[in-house]
């Protein structure tokens, strides 16, 4: 019955999602007649001038809209489908009420005022909430829609019947307005086109990821292009790009918030809290979801998209030019971008030789030569070899000047557009006649930093994965008895738990501060030869700052150093349980430290990057799994960390499902094991954790 209702309730919302996205029947709210500068005016005439052949009216209590059906209520209205609600916000709240009473599928709130003022609009907005129940409401605080398949334009901009181009593959979601018309603009000077555009504006009820997942599905569209200030459901995008990937198709997602500063203004904005930018970033990754950063990047990954274009994420790159300056500037930023100006094969140089181009030399970069415009004829036949060069994965196309044979240069962007590979065409310092010919400006810049920005954007498009959301599984897990306000184990204790679950950690000895002769006794027998001893209590986690950690200790000097330590440690705790634990010196290779929280938006994470003393502050490449995913996924996570530290093969798993293990009890909030060190076989050995228990 659940599953039945669960199916109901997910084709209602599908029902109620095109009934706001592709309604055949309009009503507008708070239209004045007389004033064509007012919202609501200007609603009714980007509608009208856009071309709706749908049913259209108006709702006013006293006055007419010229050649508009106006009725004095909502009640009024048979059937109604969407309403427009173009009145402020205090008012809003009323009209969503007759709405959803008289039966309306869905909304458009276009006020704002709303939670993105401060605490009084938000109350507002609870309001509002109540009054739209379970009807689909776009809104608050947004700039509404454009289906340019059904030639649904429900907006106060005129822009957005100004289009350059016709309907494309491409829809917009954004949660800002202004950029998400921005960004129309940017998709069609890229050479694509959009099908649709959808302000989302607060998210009262609807969100970004819930109409993205909706759009996904339309057979129009063949790329989402979301617009974040924050992300409120991670699941929802990560499922919306499982979806897409199963379609063949993309979501493309650009995001502010990763700066402090950035954060801060995305707050103000939409009353949005900007998550992780670690952890969103390990959720494109992981779903395919290819992240760009500026609007600059959306021309060629938009680009590369259309054409089926991938490459790895270090491509081997050919440089091809008419100038031996800007060939060897290009391989140097091409380099810095993260590429390889890679030598060319000795079969590609000598295929390149017979076509006859190439004049000054066939090392890559390639120049041309003078009297290159006497070859231009040979030009596809030059880049089809390149293309097809095994050790080749993408191409940087130059051309400078081209006044006096403009006609002959503009095919060659043709060229590039129809390559079976990724290629970047920069024709710099070119006629503008030649610019305007070309009909291919996704692959074309005109200035070589344009061009390498290109190719570092499509370097994104590496082969996706294909990890799926997964909840973590629940798990029973025992802890020791914790005294009250108790919310750390101590080492001793979180290493024995992290051990019951099969993760690896060096022997220890443990000893109560007033057992300390038994404590020696027993590490003397082991006959270690030099020691580390550090303080046990749950309430001193960070015992480096107060010495309770010595390292190098001679079994000579054992005795003395566990007295002193355990003074230094009384004056610190008062944790009954406190006590002095010994291990041995352990040799090893390097060290990470590995980390798990529970984040309140993207659920349990691990974290694996450098470790040791200063972990706070070391530098490098931190590597997050976000656990509510598939094992497959984690088994790549694992290949990949153990890749990068030169870890044996398998090590990792093993410790991945310890700490999920703990993650799924719900009893742990956070675990530190710092360092793990990789011995001289590859294996990782833990010297050292901290788990945080939930007292909640």
């Amino acid at each position: 019955m659940d599953c039945q209702l669960d199916r109901e309730h997910t084709e209602n919302r599908s029902d109620a999602l095109t009934s706001l996205l592709s309604p055949r029947r309009i009503a507008i709210v708070g239209v004045s007649a007389g004033d064509p500068q007012s919202w609501g005016h200007r609603v009714v005439r980007v509608l009208i001038d856009g071309g709706f052949s749908g049913d259209v009216c108006v709702v006013h209590p006293k006055t007419d809209f010229p050649g508009v059906a106006t009725v004095r209520s909502i009640a009024e209205i048979a059937d109604p489908e969407l309403i427009v609600i173009c009145v402020p916000a205090e008012r809003a709240i009323g009209v969503v009420d007759e709405a959803r009473v008289a039966g309306a599928k869905a909304v458009i709130v276009f006020a704002s005022e709303f939670a993105e003022a401060g605490s009084a609009g938000a109350v507002l907005q609870e309001k509002l909430v109540t009054a739209a129940g379970d009807m689909a409401m776009l809104g608050p605080n947004c700039f509404g829609i454009s289906n340019r398949v059904d030639d649904v334009k429900l907006s106060a901009a005129p822009f957005l019947n100004k289009t350059l181009r016709g309907p494309g593959e491409v829809a917009l979601v954004a949660q800002s307005g202004a950029l998400g018309l921005v960004l129309s603009r940017c998709v069609e000077e890229a050479g694509s086109g959009y099908s649709h555009f959808v302000s989302v504006g607060n998210e009262a009820t609807l969100g970004a990821t819930e109409i993205s997942r909706h759009l996904v599905d339309r057979d129009e569209v063949g790329v989402v292009l979301l617009y974040l200030e924050a992300l409120r459901d991670p699941r929802n995008l990560a499922e919306t790009a499982t979806r897409a990937a199963e379609l063949g198709k993309r979501v493309v997602l650009l995001n502010a918030g990763r700066s402090e500063a950035g954060k801060r203004a995305a707050l103000s904005h939409t009353a949005a809290i900007a998550g992780n930018d670690m952890f969103l970033q390990s959720l494109c990754d992981d779903f395919g979801i290819v992240r760009i950063h500026d609007d600059d990047e959306v021309k060629p990954v938009l680009a590369a998209l259309e054409r089926n274009w991938q490459m790895p994420v270090n491509p081997r790159v050919c440089i091809l030019s008419n100038s031996g300056g800007a060939g060897a500037v290009l391989a140097d930023q091409v380099e810095a971008a993260g590429g390889h100006v890679v030598e060319l094969a000795r079969e590609t140089r000598a295929k390149v030789a017979e076509i006859g181009m190439i004049g000054a030399g066939d090392t890559n970069p390639i120049d041309i030569g003078g009297g290159w415009e006497a070859t231009l004829h040979l030009f596809k036949p030059t880049l089809d070899a390149l293309t097809a060069a095994d050790e080749v994965d993408a191409l940087v196309v130059y051309i400078a000047f081209g006044e006096m044979c403009a006609d002959r240069v503009v095919p060659i962007a043709q060229y590039c557009s129809d390559s079976a590979k990724p290629v970047t065409f920069i024709w710099q310092i070119a006629p503008q006649e030649g610019l305007d010919q070309v009909q291919t400006p996704g692959i074309l810049a005109t200035s070589m930093g344009e061009g390498v920005r290109m190719l570092s954007a499509q370097m994104k498009l590496s082969a996706p994965r294909r990890a799926k959301w997964v909840p973590l599984a629940q798990t029973a897990l025992a802890l020791p008895d914790l005294a009250e306000g108790q919310k750390t184990l101590a080492e001793y204790a979180s290493s024995a738990v992290l051990a019951r679950q099969g993760m690896g950690f060096v022997p220890s000895e443990f000893g109560a501060v007033d057992a300390l002769d038994d404590l020696a006794a027993r590490v003397l027998a082991l006959g270690w030869e030099r020691l580390v001893v550090k303080g046990n209590a749950h309430d001193v986690p960070h015992r480096n700052r107060v010495g309770l950690v010595k390292v190098g200790v001679t079994p000579d000097a054992l005795a003395e150093t566990l007295r002193d330590m355990a003074q230094t440690l009384n004056t610190h705790s008062s944790d009954p349980a406190r006590g002095l634990l010994v291990q041995p010196m352990v040799a090893f290779q390097g060290e990470i430290g590995v980390g798990a929280l529970s984040d309140p938006l993207y659920g349990p994470v691990i974290v694996i990057g450098p470790g040791g003393v200063g972990i706070e502050d070391a530098t490098g490449t931190r590597d997050a799994l976000l656990l509510n995913t598939d094992s497959a996924n984690w088994d790549a996570y694992a290949a990949r960390v153990e890749a990068r530290y030169d870890l044996a093969s398998g090590t990792l798993r093993p410790v991945i499902d310890a700490m999920a293990h703990l993650m799924g009890s719900g009893r742990v909030t956070e675990i530190d094991v710092n360092p793990m060190i990789r011995t001289e076989d590859g294996a990782l050995i833990a010297l050292d954790s901290l788990v945080v228990v939930d007292r909640t």
